[in-house]
């Protein structure tokens, strides 16, 4: 029935259906409807008939239309004018997903617009916009002015004022959109008028009733400390921080916990050890979890931009929070002592931070257990391997802990201490034993990504370690009285080591094991010995492959297991 219909006729068509889904589809083709029509065909029909959508349609349709309104206008260079009428009105509806995906396009648009155009065309929708009679239109406005501001000439004072007028509406949907934007538009005014106009009305917005308009206020807080030197923010906004660390609602110390580290960061060092450390340290003890784990997370990058010579502030805050009753704090402070070790003075590592490590260790929270060991690896890089002696008896009962992902973790730590100092005596004091108890592991994952990890110890400890060390621990757990899934990790280690070894001593030394346990009286380790010697062909010689190899193929592809059958007739057709 469509086949006579040009694709205007076939989108009106679609825009009749009752359904929400297939006219919302209808209008995301509208890229394709105005390719194949031109751009004459879109200005006289198709935003014509779009437009008259605007009055009727339900919020999913609208949502599209401002969405394809922003792409459409990508395709029509020159023509960017036209679609602000349109765009103006979805910016002021009333819903908030509809309104801010029609400043969104709007602010694609504007990139596209000249200066002239945005001076007679644009500024003058915004300032209508902003004494729109709904609340919603003045709040899209708050959201388009930033981003034109440094283009609209002598606009400026006007759109300036608006914009601080607006702090001043009684609607707080406005003031919340001011307080989130302020900060966008002090980037792009002189330090004058920061000062003299936007810290006033920010101040005010700071101690709003709402506290919605005050946690915003903090986002945008970061931003304008930037652009202030050190005594305008003593004077201007450390007194919005230290109030808000008073505040009686959890959600603006909340909002300051997860900005600090990046308000420290626009302060400076001088202030954040002089004034910021202190504030901090505060909202360490609050007595709200959320606050303190917020404040926790922003500490990892918060150390970072305080002098070393003030780190002793921090520290028995850090001592008292492995305690504390949150166990999603207690992760976090894993997480923050891995940071403060290489900051940290060394004669203060061991008595400070290592009781708080080994805390973390014997946490009853799993997760808890597993971060502390990711950050062991670090404090022993840090402060040596005479650290190994009290750290190894820990990780030794870590690796019976009833919690595989616990137990894998303490193997991955074995692993990266073995590769962090690559040091034979060290490895077979304190690592190596520990380490290969994964070959016995009854969790099946630990043995896989242990397996996967021994070539990098390969590399580091070479022939002899392997002819001492490996091969005989590999030996001895294929004896038959240990399990046939532990004998099946035996044969998987074997292969991960032969992909680096040379072809001798795979011959030599791999083969004859390989070769020994394809004869297992379990089928399922005869089936992987075979196939990890197909993986390895071509590590051997011809003579190799036909005097030994081949007739040991022959021989299983005669087994009484189908499956051992099946492998060995397989590997025979790739010899």
């Amino acid at each position: 029935m469509y086949e006579n219909l040009n694709p205007l006729d076939l989108l009106k068509e679609e825009m009749t259906h009752d359904e929400v889904t297939i006219r919302v589809n209808a209008i995301h083709r509208l890229r394709t409807v105005v390719t194949v029509m031109g751009t004459d065909s879109f200005k006289t029909q198709i935003l014509p008939y779009v437009e008259g959508l605007l009055k009727k349609e339900e919020d999913e349709v609208l949502f599209a239309i401002a969405d394809e309104l922003g792409k459409v206008s990508t395709l029509l260079s020159g023509s960017q004018l036209i679609f602000l009428p349109p765009l103006e009105q979805l910016a002021a509806m009333e819903e908030t997903v509809v309104r801010d995906r029609a400043v969104a396009s709007l602010n694609t648009i504007s990139n596209n617009l000249t200066d002239m155009e945005i001076q007679n065309n644009y500024v003058p929708m915004v300032l209508r916009l902003s004494s729109h009679d709904w609340f919603t239109g003045r709040v899209s406005a708050v959201n388009l002015i930033h981003t034109v501001y440094s283009r609209t000439g002598s606009h400026k004072d006007k759109l300036r004022q608006k914009f601080i007028e607006l702090c001043n509406e009684e609607t707080p949907m406005i003031r919340r959109a001011v307080a989130s934007k302020i900060g966008d538009l002090a980037g792009f005014v002189d330090k004058e008028v920061i000062l003299n106009e936007l810290i006033p009305i920010f101040k005010q917005l700071a101690a709003d009733e709402q506290d919605s308009v005050k946690v915003l206020c903090l986002d945008s807080l970061k931003q304008i400390a930037k652009l202030l030197n050190k005594e305008e923010n003593k004077t201007h906004t450390l007194p919005i921080i230290i109030a808000a660390t008073e505040d009686k609602s959890w959600k603006i110390r909340l909002a300051l916990a997860k900005n600090f580290a990046k308000l420290a960061e626009s302060f400076g060092k001088e202030i954040t050890d002089i004034s910021l450390i202190q504030i901090f340290t505060t909202l360490l003890k609050d007595v709200e979890t959320d606050v303190r784990l917020a404040t926790v997370h922003s500490l990892v990058n918060f150390i970072q931009m305080v002098n070393i010579d003030k780190l002793h502030i921090l520290l028995p805050h850090i001592q008292s929070l492995t305690g504390d009753n949150s166990s999603q704090v207690r992760y976090v402070i894993c997480d923050v002592i891995g940071a403060m070790i290489p900051l940290v003075p060394k004669e203060l590592v061991a008595p400070k931070l290592l009781p708080c490590l080994s805390r973390l260790l014997e946490d009853s929270d799993s997760e808890v257990r597993i971060n502390a060991s990711k950050s062991s690896v670090k404090f022993v890089s840090v402060m040596g391997p005479e650290l190994m002696t009290s750290l190894t008896p820990q990780l030794k009962v870590l690796l019976e802990d009833k919690k595989w992902r616990v137990r894998e973790q303490i193997y991955n730590t074995l692993f990266d201490l073995a590769n962090t100092y690559q040091s034979q005596d060290i490895f077979t004091k304190h690592i190596e034993n520990l380490l290969f108890g994964f070959l016995k592991d009854r969790a099946q994952t630990i043995r896989e990504n242990s397996i996967k990890r021994l070539p990098s110890l390969l590399q580091i400890y070479k022939h002899d370690w392997l002819m001492n060390s490996c091969l005989p621990r590999f030996n001895e757990i294929l004896n038959k009285q240990n399990g046939y899934a532990f004998r099946i990790s035996g044969l998987y280690s074997l292969q991960s080591i032969a992909q680096s070894l040379s072809t001798e001593i795979v011959t030599d030394k791999i083969l004859p094991i390989l070769m020994k346990n394809s004869k297992d009286d379990v089928p399922n380790v005869k089936l992987v010995a075979v196939r990890i010697i197909k993986s390895l062909l071509l590590k051997f010689e011809s003579n190799t492959v036909n005097n030994y190899i081949k007739p040991l193929l022959q021989e299983l592809s005669n087994d009484v297991d189908k499956d051992v059958k099946y492998f060995a007739q397989e590997a025979l057709i790739s010899i």
